[in-house]
């Protein structure tokens, strides 16, 4: 396990799904997982080309996760609407009983009809007050301007209807209040009616503000509650999304929380599959007599630890994104430690992963090295083959002069 050593995961430690899922902006470009899905073949395909080939065992672990994780999503998102659901009836049942109802004008009340084009002219041959006139033409125009709107205030109002926010009697008794007073040039009646109507609407935008400050905070404690599970510019992010539409009621609709739900949902699964993926890979050191332990989470990375034969700890990080795990071990190592290394990182592949080597401490490996410590990787052994351990040996060489000099 010596030096700096990064392998690339191909596959397993990502999401199934497409990784434009979990994006959320440029500065997360590098954090959208690429798709790993195996074919009954035992072929892994990311972005529609072949890359590698797994063992039936790595397959077989793989296919089983995914149908975990298929499982946990849907019931993630059946826990998550049922959330939702709970929020909005407790915020009905405080804030009102039942629908709320139009309170109807009192029809008793005297209103002035307005005049019709004709009678502005005056009678009888005589011009009327001309400042009379105008208020009169005024409020012609008004009621042509309520009656063109009056097909849009039905269609607002069905919606809330159908919301089961607003009494249907109610509402339907004032519409066609408003429509009869506005055929009889009745503007004063008209008018009151439109009142009560908007006066019922306010109500309801009340009980939605109530509402989504309600969901907004729910959505706010799921953030906060995972915090540290995410890497700070995920948190950064999501709190954005949040903020802005905390600040954008009038806009709000929940196409806009079920986006950020669904975000969170992503985030949250993906730290899953970094967490078990950690969990196995201390398995998988244990089985070869290691003590290894994971010893945390870190800017969204598992943080393992393992002590080596020396008594020396070698750190592995596997990155948020699923794609990375870093080694950094101590300069040297024996051909036996090599060989458990191998072993150790074999298994874990067992367990429905693939991954190659790229870096070692900063450099990249030769390409017939990369997969090393893959499954299917027999022609190359780490503690048999002279030629590669003659490399191994120049390189450890030549990096501790540079670290002398």
């Amino acid at each position: 396990m010596s030096g700096v050593k990064t392998y690339s995961v191909v596959a397993g430690a990502t999401s199934t799904t497409t990784g434009s899922a979990i994006g959320i902006g440029t500065t997360l470009a590098a954090l959208a997982p690429v798709a790993g899905i195996v074919l009954a073949t035992g072929a892994v395909v990311v972005a529609g080309a072949t890359v590698a080939k797994m063992g039936v065992k790595a397959v077989q672990a793989y296919q089983e996760r995914v149908r975990r994780e298929k499982e946990a999503a849907e019931k993630r998102e059946l826990e998550l609407q049922q959330r939702i659901a709970e929020i909005r009836a407790r915020v009905r049942s405080n804030y009102s009983q039942g629908k709320i109802a139009v309170k109807l004008p009192d029809t008793v009340t005297n209103y002035t009809k307005v005049k019709s084009s004709f009678d502005v002219v005056g009678t009888a041959g005589k011009l009327a007050n001309p400042e009379k006139v105008a208020v009169e033409k005024d409020a012609q125009r008004r009621i042509q301007e309520q009656k063109s709107r009056l097909p849009k205030i039905r269609l607002e109002y069905q919606a809330l209807i159908e919301q089961q926010l607003l009494d249907e009697e109610t509402v339907n008794q004032a519409i066609e209040r408003t429509e009869q007073a506005l055929n009889g040039h009745n503007l004063g009646e008209a008018e009151a009616n439109l009142r009560a109507l908007d006066d019922a609407r306010i109500q309801v935008m009340q009980q939605f503000k109530v509402q989504w400050f309600a969901q907004i905070q729910y959505l706010q404690e799921r953030l906060d509650g995972l915090r540290d599970r995410f890497p700070a510019t995920v948190i950064h992010e999501l709190q954005i999304k949040i903020d802005q539409v905390r600040n954008n009621l009038p806009e709000l609709s929940d196409t806009d929380l079920q986006a950020i739900h669904q975000q969170i949902s992503e985030f949250e699964a993906q730290a899953e599959r970094v967490q078990e993926a950690a969990e196995n890979l201390v398995n998988s050191w244990t089985e070869v007599g290691y003590i290894a332990s994971l010893m945390g989470i870190d800017n969204g990375d598992a943080v393992i630890e393992v002590e080596t034969h020396e008594g020396a700890n070698t750190q592995m990080r596997v990155e948020f994104s699923g794609q990375q795990i870093n080694l950094f071990g101590p300069p040297e190592e024996s051909s036996s430690c090599a060989e458990r290394t191998k072993e150790a990182l074999q298994i874990f592949q067992e367990q429905g992963y693939y991954m190659e080597w790229e870096t070692w401490d900063g450099e990249p490996v030769p390409d017939d090295w990369r997969q090393l410590y893959s499954v299917v990787s027999s022609q190359v052994d780490l503690a048999e083959d002279e030629s590669v351990n003659s490399e191994i040996k120049k390189l450890s060489q030549r990096r501790q002069k540079i670290q002398e000099f």
